[in-house]
């Protein structure tokens, strides 16, 4: 697992574990995830706080007030963490002061219990019990908990999140007993003491941060976590030298070796930028050729640019004119359009030559670690040349942007490979195998059969029709 390697040459990564402000200079916590599953298991809406102050962020708490779904889920896991909180002093109130869950606000919060009869979801109980209720509770839950799977990005496995919600055995007595227990015997080792189904140990606040959280998670599960830049962000440091490059610059462009790059990686590290450095960037200059990737149209939903894709023919099968084309068209760039900063993202140390040339002209260089050498890190910090990793932004802003591609793409292929009309095959069909039809039964069979066909996809990705009939 990645822990951050050094991501500015102007200061190096302390031997000793780091203090949480110079954790933050290395890399910094996301809180997306925590915030929005803090939100649902009813986490007090007072440990919410703006974004940046590095707690579960207030915006998402906001967000998701207005989401009826959400709302649902939360005043029902509230409800059900007051019953395993106040167990033994709700049932008194419930037994000997005909008390029921409306009328007991110092043990059951009123304002979950008016909010879920607002949305239309009652769980009110003539004879009140408070094995009752909680077995009542985890059944809506049940029912109900997939209706906030879209809240959560795809890459997080929806089975570990939504088991969190689901009281083992809790439609029984049985169940809602071993849960009570469970619950009472270590109440610290719950997020904020809400009840949730957690069968990992003492570790803390699991909603620490998103990394935490979800290293846990999976943990819980025999699993493991891998794509750590989901969940974690460039530090402060990489972010304050791309913002001083920037601010600093009068005219900056971004050239780009596609060759030598991950467009999902560049995506998310552009997509983090403010919108004034951004507008810094006059142009995206992308250097490609025909046998690189073709999701390069990430960038375009990054961020407003302007960006232009050179793709550079091969004269050779076995060579590449890319690196020589971006080093030409860059001075070309700087010389006729007065550019006096350049944001180099490749890894391929050949460009030293390039940075060379252009003495005086500021550079940003922009690397993945495990395509970049010691050599050309050494030259660049030789030189007092800012240099960043993209692995250290976090992708998770866009993974929503590779997704898009991915499905652009797989439906201009689609409409490619399915490119017929089925008006015109049916009157083929009809043709050819001499039926007679008239044209209200050819309507009647167009509207029973043709009009309710169905995709199926086979285990090993074979694509087939399915009809009645």
């Amino acid at each position: 697992m990645d822990t951050g390697a050094t991501e500015s040459v102007q200061t190096k990564k302390p031997p000793h574990e780091p203090s949480a402000q110079a954790f933050t200079n290395y890399r910094n916590p996301t809180y997306h995830i925590v915030s929005i599953v803090g939100y649902l298991i009813g986490v007090e809406k007072q440990n919410f706080a703006p974004p940046g102050e590095h707690k579960l962020d207030k915006t998402i708490f906001e967000n998701l007030e207005k989401n009826k779904n959400a709302r649902i889920i939360r005043n029902l896991c509230r409800i059900r963490t007051a019953f395993e909180k106040n167990y033994a002093a709700i049932q008194n109130k419930f037994h000997y002061d005909i008390k029921n869950i409306g009328s007991v606000p110092n043990l059951i919060p009123t304002d979950s219990v008016n909010q879920l009869a607002q949305d239309g979801v009652s769980i009110y109980k003539g004879r009140p019990d408070a094995d009752d209720y909680i077995i009542s509770i985890n059944r809506e839950l049940s029912n109900r908990i997939n209706a906030v799977q879209a809240l959560f990005p795809e890459w997080i496995d929806w089975k570990y999140l939504r088991d969190l919600f689901l009281m083992p055995g809790g439609t029984k007595a049985a169940g809602v007993k071993s849960a009570g227990i469970e619950y009472s015997k270590n109440r610290n080792k719950y997020p904020f003491q809400c009840y949730i189904n957690w069968q990992g140990g003492e570790n803390g606040n699991i909603l620490h941060c998103d990394e935490k959280f979800v290293t846990l998670l999976y943990e819980c599960w025999e699993d493991c976590f891998e794509n750590i830049s989901l969940v974690r962000d460039a530090g402060n440091i990489t972010k304050t030298d791309i913002y001083n490059f920037l601010a600093e610059s009068a005219r900056a462009i971004m050239v780009v070796d596609c060759e030598n790059s991950d467009p999902v990686k560049l995506a998310a590290a552009l997509s983090g930028l403010s919108p004034s450095s951004k507008a810094k960037i006059a142009k995206i200059l992308l250097f490609d050729s025909e046998y690189t990737t073709a999701s390069w149209g990430i960038l375009a939903q990054a961020g407003d640019f302007p960006v232009e894709h050179v793709t550079v023919l091969r004269l050779n099968e076995r060579k590449s004119q890319v690196d020589m084309t971006l080093a030409t068209r860059t001075c070309k760039e700087v010389y006729t359009n007065n550019v006096d900063s350049v944001i180099l993202v490749s890894s391929d140390s050949d460009y030293w030559a390039l940075i060379q040339t252009l003495a005086d002209i500021d550079f940003l260089v922009m690397v993945e670690r495990r395509k970049c050498g010691a050599e050309i890190l050494n030259a660049l910090e030789q030189r007092e040349i800012v240099y960043c990793f993209l692995d250290d932004f976090c992708t998770n802003a866009s993974y929503a942007i590779k997704t898009t591609t991915l499905l652009n793409e797989m439906r201009t292929r689609l409409d490619a490979a399915l490119n017929v009309n089925v008006n015109d095959l049916l009157n083929d069909v009809i043709r050819n195998t001499w039926v007679q039809m008239t044209p209200k039964e050819r309507q009647q069979f167009y509207d029973r059969y043709i009009k309710t066909m169905k995709l199926s996809i086979s285990q090993d990705g074979k694509l087939r029709l399915l009809m009645e009939g």
